[in-house]
């Protein structure tokens, strides 16, 4: 009787270390994943996309067509934007979605298998210049995804606290990095990635650096909400 005891006993706790090491791999798996598959994939993209002639042409455009432009006319033009969202659309925001560099985004996303879900291109001065979905917000200058990437020149990156993504569906964080003129060798814009936490784990949505609580408010007041 002893004996069929201890065996049970020993069964017992078989199946509890066997339920408990299957957990900790669930829980770790797509922190692992991401650090050896998606986080590297990601890298590749923006590697890619800091060379792309469609991103590097609208950066230019834009800063050459704008260059006459101040704050305050942004401004305007933010505020316009944010009346439009608010209406359910209107001529602003639909000639941003038709903007070349926008279908191009668009595409990028599509071709992501899910690992991207939104991206915004800004311009030299903080104002977008492409995203493949309507954001809330035309000025970008005030985000971190701006103020820790463009002034830093090239190399600056700023990767979000985790967020839910643009349509609710899951969390995510966004990765921003300082776009350089191949040319020139001067920082001329911002690409920003709104990527799944899901795929790329903890290693791959590490907030840099931790943001204040001030910079995290840029994306909760109700007209500077979601980016």
């Amino acid at each position: 009787m002893k004996t069929l005891a201890r065996k049970f006993s020993l069964g017992l706790v078989a199946v509890i270390v066997a339920v408990v090491l299957a957990a900790a791999g669930t829980l770790a798996y797509p922190h692992m994943a991401g650090l050896l598959y998606y986080k590297p994939r990601l890298d590749r993209l923006f590697a890619e996309l800091h060379r792309d002639p469609v991103l590097i042409g609208a950066l230019r455009e834009q800063n050459a067509a704008l260059a006459d432009k101040d704050e305050a006319w942004a401004l305007s033009i933010d505020r316009t934007w944010n009346a439009e969202r608010l209406q359910g659309g209107g001529p602003l925001q639909r000639a941003m979605m038709e903007k070349p560099a926008s279908q191009h985004l668009r595409h990028i996303v599509a071709q992501s298998g899910g690992l991207v879900s939104h991206a915004f291109l800004i311009d030299g001065k903080g104002r977008m210049a492409a995203e493949p979905f309507v954001s809330f917000n035309y000025w970008q200058f005030d985000k971190p995804k701006f103020h820790y990437t463009f002034p830093l020149g090239p190399g600056a990156r700023d990767v979000s606290w985790l967020e839910r993504s643009w349509d609710g569906s899951h969390a995510v964080c966004w990765r921003a990095e300082t776009m350089v003129d191949p040319e020139a060798g001067q920082p001329i814009g911002v690409l920003a990635l709104e990527v799944d936490y899901f795929q790329l784990g903890f290693s791959g949505c590490k907030e840099q650096p931790i943001h204040t609580p001030e910079e995290r408010a840029t994306n909760k007041s109700i007209t500077r909400q979601g980016g």
